[in-house]
């Protein structure tokens, strides 16, 4: 699922910058944070052996 929100977080950044619209620029921004932050927090919890 990580993987799916920084694509995506990815290509609404893009869509946003090459239409010139600054919210879809920086909601594609949140989701590119949300999946490393996601992907940081399962990597740790596999790391402790707590998944």
């Amino acid at each position: 699922m990580p993987i799916i929100l920084i694509a995506s977080g990815g290509a609404m950044f893009g869509w946003g910058l090459d239409n010139d619209w600054d919210y879809v620029a920086w909601a594609g921004v949140g989701l590119v944070v949300a999946g490393i932050i996601w992907g940081l927090v399962v990597w740790l919890l596999i790391d402790l052996n707590t998944w």
